[in-house]
């Protein structure tokens, strides 16, 4: 049988693969081929498309990235970002293509405004119309939802949940200097308070739009891998008789909380608030499927 080498090969070049690898298989075996020659065939079955480098046509993902080209420096990225770029409409598109394009690759800024992108892009894949940075009261949330009539009908506002900024700018200095470095989340501090606060700030952001349109408002949250946050820390902050925000700020319908499991492929869970003045569910699992 080919290798792996081989197979990959094959399905990086234009052709027609079944007929290449029988006739390579037939071959190699009746000549007793040793690596030279079967290097030597090779080039002769794939003549000229040799240099003709394709996507294979069958990847969603790389299908995106032909379309919408390079939007920013690291290739893994823009690939997702290609294909994210398929749940929204045009202008949002290019408002994204502008904002990528001025940021540095791998920066923070860039990372957040690649996390605004994958909550438009899961909410319009599980069938709701959303908008970026839609003017509400002269202010942009992350994102709108419009019913059929173009009426907004719900708020939904990121903030990313970060490691505490002395615990942060230790692992930065270790990382420059390629050490090892060990660490307890956040040392002595109180993780949990920080997670509190940083959802209550953005309660409180939105809470008047979503008072006057009455529109359901959702916070999503964004764990970074430094932070470990939980989803039963999220809840820890929401649930409870006195200073649970869901109490506090009926408002808020609901918090989406996501973080990455692997390959940019994102794993959200919602938080629903009882006691919501406009309640709305929201979708959760693995996001997207099937990335690959």
């Amino acid at each position: 049988m080919l290798s792996c080498q081989e197979l990959t090969f094959f399905k990086e070049y234009r052709c027609d693969l079944h007929v290449v690898l029988v006739a390579f298989e037939v071959l190699s075996y009746l000549l007793k081929f040793n690596s030279k020659q079967k290097k030597k065939l090779k080039n002769s079955l794939l003549g000229s498309h040799k240099k003709t480098r394709i996507i294979m046509s069958d990847n969603p993902y790389n299908q995106s990235h032909i379309k919408h080209g390079q939007i920013t420096g690291n290739e893994k990225i823009n690939r997702f970002i290609c294909c994210f770029f398929e749940y929204l409409c045009e202008e949002d598109q290019r408002k994204f293509r502008r904002e990528f394009r001025h940021l540095p690759p791998e920066s923070d800024q860039t990372m957040h405004t690649l996390r605004e992108l994958i909550i438009g892009a899961h909410l319009s894949a599980n069938g709701f119309q959303v908008r970026h940075d839609y003017a509400i009261d002269n202010q942009t949330p992350d994102w709108c939802i419009f019913d059929d009539e173009l009426a907004v009908i719900g708020i939904v506002e990121l903030t990313n949940f970060h490691i505490d900024k002395a615990t942060e700018i230790e692992i930065r200095k270790k990382s420059k200097l390629k050490e090892n470095f060990v660490y307890w989340r956040d040392g002595n501090k109180n993780n949990v308070d920080r997670l509190y606060h940083c959802i209550e700030v953005k309660a409180q952001a939105y809470r008047s739009q979503a008072l006057s349109l009455e529109v359901p408002y959702v916070v999503a949250v964004f764990g970074t891998w430094e932070t470990a946050v939980d989803f039963d820390e999220i809840c820890s902050c929401l649930f409870g008789s006195e200073t649970g925000l869901f109490d506090l700020y009926p408002e808020m319908s609901g918090v989406l909380y996501f973080v990455e499991q692997n390959a940019l492929r994102y794993l959200f869970n919602y938080a629903e608030n009882p006691n919501a003045l406009q309640p709305i569910n929201m979708p959760t699992g693995i996001f997207p499927p099937d990335a690959t």
